[in-house]
């Protein structure tokens, strides 16, 4: 079901792309409130816990930043011949843990304490390290401005955040009010924010013009940044680490923030906007098989059992 909202987000963006482009200022928006939202999902009181485990932290956030993004260069550099796509490719590769992975590791049974944190210290990375290793991976220098960059990632972390904590301690009704409908509220604000996103690269990049078969190898390498990075996580974690800990990894690596990809390189590339947009079509499968790809391989280790 949380595929959907994506879905019908992506084609009212194919459908009404200058809508799109006429709110993209208010884009910053969607994504306070999903941030907001995603300090409802947790327990405020376990988060000095997850400090005494700062394997998982350092772990988590280096295969984020280093890991996988190398691996998705390697297979971008095989399929794809377009130094643009290239570029934005491994760009929203490096991007920060999405602000839903807290919401959907609660909902797997994760640690979601643990996804929170990732999720926070990789938004606040993310303004130092994307920009340099993605010079440092692709030779390519963009002119991100890196002081608006940390500004806007400080302030999408330190403010609805301290107002999700606020009303969790001092106004409970209000959080408890709004917990149920959790998952609702955030189908439908990242739906507007694809929306947005999609609809704008689409109204500035025609895509009638790109070659089909360069458009199906992004869609290869988008898919492979979600279920990919998933599979090959959860194989290799699952080996060293407790299940509710592996979950919440493996959720925030192949759950990547691609809204802050798209938007920065529609201001520099608007081109290689085109494929953390596409990734938005990969999440569309990946938010909706994910609650069955768990239960799936919780059978399979029952029947090991």
């Amino acid at each position: 079901m949380f595929g959907l909202p994506i879905i019908a987000a992506i084609i009212a963006g194919i459908l009404f792309p200058y809508t799109a482009l006429s709110i993209l200022p208010y884009g910053f928006v969607f994504l306070f409130i999903l941030m907001l939202l995603s300090g409802f999902s947790i327990q405020w009181h376990k988060i000095p816990a997850v400090f005494s485990r700062p394997l998982h932290l350092f772990l988590g956030l280096f295969l984020a930043f280093v890991f996988f993004p190398l691996i998705q260069l390697l297979l971008a550099r095989v399929l794809l011949a377009d130094a643009q796509f290239l570029v934005g490719m491994v760009f929203s590769s490096l991007m920060p843990v999405a602000l839903v992975a807290p919401f959907f590791t609660r909902q797997l049974g994760g640690d979601e304490e643990l996804a929170f944190l990732l999720m926070v210290f990789s938004m606040l990375l993310a303004p130092f390290l994307a920009p340099l290793l993605l010079q440092q991976l692709t030779a390519t220098v963009l002119p991100i401005q890196v002081g608006p960059f940390i500004k806007n990632m400080v302030l999408l972390v330190t403010v609805p955040l301290a107002c999700s904590f606020m009303i969790s301690f001092y106004l409970p009704r209000v959080r408890e009010a709004v917990e149920p409908y959790l998952a609702a509220l955030n189908m439908g604000v990242l739906g507007v924010l694809i929306f947005i996103l999609f609809g704008t690269v689409v109204g500035r990049v025609n895509i009638g013009y790109e070659s089909s078969a360069e458009i199906g190898r992004l869609l290869l390498l988008a898919l492979f940044q979600d279920f990919g990075v998933f599979f090959l996580a959860r194989v290799f974690l699952g080996r060293f680490f407790p299940n509710r800990e592996v979950t919440a990894l493996v959720v925030t690596l192949s759950m990547k923030n691609v809204a802050i990809a798209a938007g920065i390189l529609l201001f520099y590339d608007p081109r290689a906007a085109l494929a953390p947009a596409l990734v938005f079509i990969a999440h569309a499968c990946f938010f909706s098989l994910l609650p069955g790809l768990q239960k799936y391989r919780a059978a399979r280790e029952s029947e090991r059992i």
